[in-house]
């Protein structure tokens, strides 16, 4: 827009220096017509604008509600806090489970020795009682045989 006009030699005579005004005066007027000729060629955005200005103003309140969420507010720091104090929770809640789950075993491993060694009892019980039937009968047979021998 800001063109400097070519510079041309000075008209010699008034005729002529006219004639070039009103050459320039003509270009000028034909540019200012394609000016608004282009104007009015440009399509009415407003209702768009309109559309898009309520749209963004939804956004905005969507995002204020958004950020009135308290969680929202929390720091990364609060956030570790929490996760720590929950875990201890949980990880007491899992002692806790674990203990009672040791305690159980350990009774039922008791009753299980309870009974590995009353089988070893009754099995020692019937190892006594067949050597002393054996040792009954092998007494009886002794005193059968003096008995035997005496009374001959």
């Amino acid at each position: 827009m800001t063109e400097k006009p070519a510079s041309t030699p000075p008209p010699t005579d008034a005729a002529e220096a006219f004639e070039g005004l009103r050459e320039e005066i003509s270009l000028q007027r034909t540019a200012i017509q394609g000016l608004t000729a282009a104007k009015d060629k440009i399509p009415d955005y407003s209702l768009t604008l309109r559309d898009m200005a309520s749209r963004l103003g939804r956004m905005e309140k969507q995002l204020e509600s958004i950020n009135e969420k308290p969680a929202m507010r929390l720091t990364p720091l609060t956030i570790a806090a929490e996760m720590h104090e929950g875990l201890i929770t949980y990880r007491a809640d899992d002692h806790k489970i674990l203990v009672e789950a040791r305690d159980a075993l350990a009774r039922s491993l008791g009753r299980v020795e309870g009974m590995i060694k009353q089988k070893r009892s009754n099995d020692e019980q019937d190892w006594w009682v067949a050597w002393a039937a054996t040792g009954g009968l092998l007494l009886g047979l002794f005193f059968a045989l003096i008995g035997v021998a005496v009374l001959n």
